[in-house]
């Protein structure tokens, strides 16, 4: 699948239903341009949802966490004038309990999808040149967490981002001591808080060098050590 690339993220949740384990959520805006300039049409995968879809003789569009791991069961594919949106049941393992909790902390603000190209044309949108996908086939659609804080993040440039990630601290704080997750993700948000904290850090003090030792950090003993970072 040389075609196959991932979505840009769509911020939108329609409604979370916790007692029934239910999420609606987008997962392409049909509408935005993508950061290799590309802009999918509202019914690109119209063909692959009828043939894979969950109303399909064989469904296979998966429900992941983070593009991987298997978060729910997609129950319905449609789409309006936003773009492409699922509703899905998530599981009652480890990984769909995880998401459900943070949906219900906060924590997962956006959502993705996975899929292959089968037919796109040039287009000219305000004077910019874009790649038009009229048709793919979609894979997934998924949750995203947002685990920004890796070596792949952008420099923090203004005080607006600084802010952003300040309040990112926040919602993790509160998830890891309110939450009970399973403790796998207990020491993902706890390296991701060790690398938002570092990369406030070198935006207060940008002359002090980076590291990939002190940016990866490691899980430490007991959530109260967590504090000694902040």
């Amino acid at each position: 699948m040389k075609n196959f690339k991932y979505g840009q993220p769509c911020t939108e949740i329609k409604d979370i239903d916790v007692k029934n384990r239910i999420v609606q959520a987008y997962y392409f805006n049909s509408q935005t341009i993508d950061s290799d300039g590309d802009i999918i049409s509202p019914d690109a995968y119209t063909k692959s949802i009828a043939e894979r879809g969950p109303k399909s003789s064989l469904p296979r569009i998966k429900h992941l966490f983070n593009h991987w791991e298997g978060a729910g069961v997609v129950q319905e594919l449609g789409g309006d004038e936003t773009g492409g949106w699922f509703i899905s049941k998530l599981g009652r393992h480890s990984v769909g309990r995880d998401t459900l909790l943070m949906y219900e902390d906060g924590l997962i603000t956006e959502h993705s999808h996975g899929f292959e190209t089968i037919d796109s044309s040039p287009e000219v949108i305000n004077t910019k040149e874009v790649r038009r996908i009229k048709e793919g086939v979609l894979w997934e659609v998924t949750s995203l967490d947002k685990w920004g804080a890796n070596m792949n993040t952008p420099v923090m440039k203004s005080l607006e981002d600084r802010n952003y990630w300040t309040k990112r601290i926040d919602t993790l704080l509160k998830a890891f001591n309110s939450g009970t997750y399973t403790d796998e993700t207990f020491e993902l948000l706890e390296i991701q808080l060790i690398q938002i904290k570092e990369m406030i850090r070198l935006f207060d003090k940008p002359e002090q060098p980076f590291t990939r030792d002190r940016a990866e950090g490691q899980p430490t003993s007991t959530k109260a050590d967590l504090y000694k970072y902040f």
